[in-house]
């Protein structure tokens, strides 16, 4: 999937609008093809493991009359011709063709992408005006969708029921517009939208994590503790024999905070960082039987054969460090796997081996192969057409 470059420029949306203020782009993409049927999510949300759920709007002019059902389901008979939508997380972590769409993203960093979540809805189907935490391309498939979204404001929220967040309808709209296919709306997060199918539609909604600062800190914490490192401890400031016992004054604070920074100013934070920015959304399939780095070689040489990237996985690289992660695990870099693991980045989902083959020149290279197959990182097969 490629975004139209007349209408998508890479550098002047990052310089006007990414993170900054919502935007619709008609016709982002050229002649967009459905990756998925309808038909085929529904049978998705069906199987046992995937994150799927329908929400319902039994009262339109209700402001409680909201019903959230969660799959796997068995039909959708009783859910009628409008008024609902089906919510299927991380289909890019089963469909490929879905998967595809990340590719069109691949100018924004890679760890901060979260899912690609495909939604289903009949006509007068939507979730309610709702906040997202995350950077969200919504790009509309089949069907058409009017679309309100507000720039960032305090606005109050409700739970209508159990696992669904509203917020109040009345929020000033910047953008009302239909999407058509191949259209392409963008919200940052923080920013309150609302969209209701006016026939059944399909949308996919290519969704960036943007981590608070509780999330990152909870995550380097507990890695640090793995780790055995920030283990400098709190030492009180200059005491006074006139101190309170029960009074915390400036100075305890202070030191206290400072010793927080001290530790995200260290080296030794980049690659926390680094091992959280890597992890998979969700545990990678490792391989029945693990390979040997001696198997490696002979593996990639294979006619046909083709190296994929893990739906999900992440293979990143950290100028700070000179090191590439995958799944919060650290690889060395040296000139030996300089340029098989740069080669190994590249490949997004998949790719012909005979590419990257000649590059796994020597045992350290097969090594690192080896160690990503066993993670569950990259897999190898023989392209069956």
């Amino acid at each position: 999937m490629k975004l139209n470059p007349t209408v998508f420029n890479r550098q002047a949306f990052l310089t006007s609008y990414w993170q900054q203020r919502p935007v619709v782009l008609k016709q982002g993409f050229d002649d967009f093809v459905d990756p998925v049927a309808p038909e085929i999510l529904a049978g998705l949300a069906m199987e046992e493991g995937v994150d799927a759920r329908v929400v319902q709007c039994q009262q339109p002019d209700a402001p409680l009359g909201w019903k959230v059902t969660h799959g796997p389901f068995s039909d959708y008979e009783a859910l009628g011709e409008s008024h609902w939508t089906l919510l299927v997380q991380s289909v890019n972590e089963w469909l490929p063709d879905v998967g595809e769409l990340l590719t069109a993203f691949n100018f924004l960093p890679e760890w901060r992408v979260d899912d690609v979540m495909v939604s289903f809805s009949c006509e007068d189907g939507g979730v309610g005006p709702h906040l997202d935490q995350y950077d969200v391309f919504i790009i509309q498939g089949q069907g058409r969708r009017r679309w309100r979204v507000g720039d960032r404001e305090a606005i109050n929220s409700f739970q209508p029921c159990a696992d669904l967040t509203l917020i109040e309808q009345d929020f000033t709209a910047v953008i009302d517009e239909v999407l058509e296919p191949g259209d392409i709306l963008y919200i940052p997060a923080g920013c309150p939208h609302d969209g209701i199918a006016l026939e059944p539609s399909l949308n996919y909604s290519v969704g960036f994590r943007a981590p608070s600062q509780a999330e990152l800190l909870l995550q380097v914490g507990d890695l640090a503790l793995q780790h055995d490192v920030f283990t400098r401890r709190y030492q009180d400031p200059e005491l006074s024999a006139d101190n309170k016992h029960f009074v915390v004054d400036e100075a305890q604070l202070q030191q206290a905070k400072q010793l927080l920074t001290d530790a995200m100013s260290a080296n030794t934070a980049d690659d926390l960082l680094m091992r959280v920015f890597s992890q998979s959304k969700r545990p990678l399939v490792e391989p029945e039987l693990p390979y040997t780095a001696e198997q490696v070689p002979e593996l990639l040489r294979q006619q046909d054969a083709v190296v994929s990237r893990a739906p999900g996985a992440r293979w990143l690289h950290c100028k700070v460090t000179d090191s590439f992660y995958s799944n919060g695990e650290r690889f060395e870099m040296n000139s030996k796997v300089r340029a098989f693991a740069l080669a190994l980045a590249a490949i997004q989902q998949e790719q012909s081996a005979s590419g990257i083959a000649e590059l796994c020149d020597n045992a350290a290279c097969a090594d690192m192969f080896a160690e990503l197959l066993n993670m569950g990182t990259f897999a190898v097969f023989l392209d069956s057409d």
